[in-house]
């Protein structure tokens, strides 16, 4: 359903209303407007203790039953705080814009831990702010590519941006930060600028340190759980992940113990995944069929183009694209809801990378997922001092996010997991779940990005997250968290991580001689390095992935 208004001739308010809460059959646009009628709200994402807040801030106001939404709450709670303070009383994902009429003023908002996007574009003419770049490029279609972006990608692991964006004049809002639009100046304000590390506590974590690994599991295993069960849509159709990996199989047992799914899925590249080729031992515990969505190379290779055109940049992992085909089955099964595990790696210590934690801090994370890497290929015109101060700037960060810790080596491997939380997972990670889901009008959940669990898992000891010495190489990392896996699945299902399969390098047969990239000319990259055979797997996806973006922007190269 659509939902729009307008304001003195001079905004416009609209969204696309997915309606996971209250009555479905109507969702009523006017839900989106305080009672005092002082106050209009666009948002999108969910917040899951609506019905608490309104106890605690609306029980003079409104009446919540069963057909009372999120928006409703998160509108009429304008009337009774202030702007900038009500996302530290949400536990939910979000973005929104909500109209002041009477102080003729917008305020933005963005999640703190990154799950919705916010993208802001402005010229002389029109300010724009969307969830998604496609829908500003509808109104300004002469944005021009950011270049440097482009290039800038072949520094880091994954296609990963902080506040830029692959468009010139489009800048990403920064997750955590309410920003303030004055109507009549048109002048930009910070009035609130959050973020995880706020919810690190020095005296929890240490009290943490001394209790044990059992009891750290105990809290655990309820917190999960309990979290599910409150995440579990009422009345639309939903699915969960189960892909044979810890976080995702971790939490479909919940989803099954709290819910009646409608489908559980898992994806297969052919040939290369070896956990979700079987994965009849997950079916006998959780007593459910799973549905598993068999891809090879050309189905892969023909979805990149549409994921990028949603994401209106290079996908920022191959992972997008099983993401996208994943989401296209759960809608085609009537679900508007799918349940995932994004965020369990980087919030519990489950790459490999953590355990190798270094002697001395150095300018950036030695975690790969958030280091700087000099590219294979030399650019003509090339200047990385801006991508370089933004990882640096984030590694100094997380370092003082754990500046408490006396050991220096523990310090550093929580820093680097906090990093790559705070920074890499919304770029990445959340922001694949996000958008390959919703392109398919379907909502992505994972219980690992909720508040409760954030907080619990930012407030870890090392020694909960990773144990380097365990006889055990599968039970090294994710300590915490596979001990909780353990309690409902069988040892025998607790495997060596995968990570994701797919055919990203493949995908590169269908674009022809290398040579004749257009990323040679767009990007300054000298023809006979491009054909070099010496290239590594890494940088021929990311000129892959480079190269199918630019060929769906041909139109727009002219504006470089």
């Amino acid at each position: 359903m659509l939902a729009s208004s307008t304001w003195n001739e001079r905004v416009f308010l609209g969204q696309t209303i997915l309606s996971l809460t209250g009555d479905i059959t109507d969702p009523g646009g006017g839900k989106a407007t305080a009672a005092s009628g002082r106050y209009q709200i666009a948002f999108n994402g969910e917040i899951y203790n609506y019905k608490a807040l309104a106890a605690r801030w609306l029980p003079d106001r409104m009446h919540v039953s069963e057909s009372s939404t999120d928006t409703e709450v998160l509108a009429n709670l304008h009337d009774v705080l202030d702007p900038e303070k009500i996302p530290g009383e949400l536990d939910g994902m979000y973005a929104y814009v909500a109209l002041d009429e009477r102080a003729q003023a917008l305020y933005l908002a963005r999640d703190v831990q990154g799950e919705k996007s916010l993208y802001v574009y402005e010229d002389v003419d029109i300010i724009v702010v969307s969830s998604e770049i496609p829908a500003i490029l509808s109104l300004v279609p002469n944005a021009p590519l950011d270049v440097q972006v482009l290039r800038d990608g072949f520094r880091t692991r994954h296609f990963m941006t902080f506040e830029r964006t692959a468009h010139t004049g489009i800048r990403q809002m920064k997750a955590g930060r309410v920003e303030r639009l004055d109507l009549r100046a048109l002048s930009w304000s910070i009035p609130a600028d959050r973020s995880i590390s706020d919810w690190i506590d020095p005296a929890r974590l240490e009290a943490n340190r001394q209790r044990s690994l059992d009891s750290l599991t105990d809290e655990l295993d309820a917190l999960l759980s309990e979290c599910t069960r409150e995440m579990i849509p009422s009345r639309r159709r939903f699915a969960a992940v189960v892909s044979g990996g810890v976080d995702s199989s971790l939490l479909s047992r919940y989803v099954v113990t709290h819910g009646n799914p409608d489908l559980l899925i898992a994806v297969e590249h052919v040939g290369k995944d070896r956990i979700s080729a079987d994965l009849s031992g997950f079916e006998k515990v959780l007593g459910r069929a799973i549905d598993v969505l068999r891809i090879d190379q050309a189905p892969y290779s023909a979805e990149i183009v549409r994921c990028q055109a949603t994401c209106a940049a290079p996908l920022g992992s191959h992972s997008f694209v099983p993401q996208s085909l994943q989401s296209a089955r759960v809608r085609s099964a009537g679900c508007r809801a799918l349940f995932g595990g994004e965020g369990g790696d980087e919030l519990f210590g489950g790459y490999d990378a953590y355990l190798d934690i270094p002697s001395a801090a150095g300018r950036y994370s030695t975690s790969p997922y958030m280091a700087h890497a000099e590219p294979e290929l030399a650019f003509s015109g090339d200047d990385p001092k801006m991508i370089q101060e933004e990882l640096s700037s984030a590694w100094a960060r997380a370092l003082e996010a754990y500046s408490f810790v006396t050991d220096e080596r523990e310090q550093m491997a929580l820093a680097m997991m906090y990093a790559d939380a705070a920074y890499q997972l919304p770029s990445v990670g959340l922001r694949g779940a996000d958008l390959m889901s919703m392109m398919w009008s379907v909502e992505t959940r994972s219980v690992f990005i909720r508040k409760p669990v954030v907080e619990f898992a930012l407030n870890l000891p090392l020694a909960a997250r990773i144990d380097p010495a365990a006889e055990n190489k599968n039970l090294r990392t994710k300590v915490v968290l596979k001990r909780a896996f353990l309690r409902h699945y069988p040892a025998e299902l607790l495997v060596e991580k995968q990570g994701f399969a797919g055919f990203p390098n493949e995908s590169a047969a269908y674009l022809g001689d290398r040579a004749d990239y257009l990323a040679c000319d767009v990007l300054g990259i000298d023809r006979g390095a491009i054909a070099s055979t010496s290239l590594s797997r890494a940088t021929l996806w990311k000129l892959a992935n480079t190269e199918y973006f630019l060929r769906s922007q041909r139109g727009s190269l002219g504006r470089r």
